[in-house]
């Protein structure tokens, strides 16, 4: 009974320290709340802050590409005095606005194919400066177009009757060329198609009667036609392996339009990378690269005014067309002329500019940032 007594006493004389607790925590949460808000409030401060630099710098960067897009030729014309030609004369790009940032894009002129790009975005709370230098990323390769033939090696006449016409010594054939010459790996990223891959190891002509799209196979490829008739290139074509057009099935035209098809395929010996057959009658300017062999033996329908280079990266080039080719063969080991007309014509069109596409050319340039900083 008495030990009962004495815990109740116990129980009772603790009545009111729950409240010391209580003030001791409120206390310290006195204490800390405060600097604890200033640090959050800093925190949402410099998140802000942080996000703002972020788009600034975004706006300004978006100002970088936008002074590339206009250094193709095709938007050049689009400047205000067009490009600028010497160190004293820079252009300024027409404005732009980007999540209610302005950005103002300065271009100058540096030397031959090298610019600055001076991009300042501004905002109500800060300006953010991009300064970027720009040059072309391609070698300039045309000296290969002047000749009706130029092989880093020989060149081989076989059995037949092959003629080769040129207009003067400047354009004559050239063996063991020793100017410079593209790499594989340059002219598969100057040629490079960026969509989706087709799925098939044969593409039929017939299939696009209005004209046939850019095209990226990954694989071997056996381009034919079901149907007679004419099918022009509306993009360029590349493909990564063998690659056999107008082989087999009914006779077509492949009119080339200016375009482009590229074969990454590096197959060498006494097997091609590419091989263009008879039943394919060729027409219009362009280009037919293979990084390996090529065997060029189909009907020609192409005339003076046209212009075809036709170019074996690493390997040789065989030709023995059917009818008089316009243009110029090139191959890296050996050019092999086997019956038909191969006469030189010129790759520039009435106006001055190139009907092909091709490393340095001028119908397009991809431009690479050399230095590049934030101010």
């Amino acid at each position: 009974m008495r030990n009962l007594i004495t815990i109740s006493k116990r129980l009772r004389s603790q009545q009111g320290q729950a409240l010391v607790i209580a003030l001791i925590f409120l206390a310290i949460g006195a204490l800390t709340l405060p600097p604890l808000m200033m640090l959050m409030g800093s925190a949402l401060v410099q998140g802000t802050t942080f996000e703002n630099r972020t788009a600034s710098l975004y706006a300004a960067d978006a100002g970088v590409e936008q002074a590339i897009w206009y250094l193709d030729p095709a938007n050049s014309p689009l400047i205000p005095g067009g490009l600028p030609t010497n160190t004293e004369d820079p252009r300024t790009l027409p404005e732009i606005t980007i999540d209610g940032r302005t950005v103002n894009v300065k271009l100058y002129y540096l030397a031959e194919d090298i610019y600055q790009i001076m991009s300042t975005s501004v905002s109500s709370t800060e300006t953010i400066k991009i300064t970027a230098v720009v040059s072309d990323t391609y070698n300039n390769y045309t000296d290969i177009m002047n000749h009706v033939i130029t092989c880093q090696g020989q060149i081989t006449i076989k059995s037949g009757h092959p003629l080769v016409i040129y207009p003067s010594e400047e354009n004559a054939p050239i063996e063991y060329y020793t100017g410079p010459w593209p790499g594989a790996n340059e002219l598969s990223a100057f040629y490079y198609v960026n969509t989706t891959p087709y799925d098939s190891d044969t593409l039929n002509l017939s299939d696009y009667p209005s004209g046939l799209p850019e095209i990226l196979r990954l694989g071997p490829l056996n381009i034919v036609a079901t149907s007679t008739s004419t099918y022009t290139l509306t993009g360029d074509v590349y493909i990564t392996g063998d690659t056999l057009i107008g082989k087999t099935g009914h006779d077509f035209t492949l009119d080339l339009n200016g375009h482009s098809i590229y074969v990454q395929s590096n197959t060498a010996g006494n097997q091609y990378a590419l091989e263009i057959g008879g039943k394919c009658f060729l027409t219009g300017s362009g280009s037919i690269i293979a990084e390996g062999n090529i065997f060029f033996y189909p009907n020609m329908e192409s005339s003076e005014d046209d212009y075809i280079f036709v170019l074996s990266v690493n390997g040789k080039t065989l030709m023995q067309p059917g009818g008089e080719f316009f243009g110029t063969l090139a191959g890296a080991t050996e050019v092999e002329l086997k019956n038909g007309s191969i006469t030189y014509s010129s790759p520039f069109d009435e106006y001055g500019n190139y009907k092909i596409d091709f490393p340095g050319s001028g119908l397009s340039h991809f431009w690479g940032i050399i230095t590049w900083s934030i101010s």
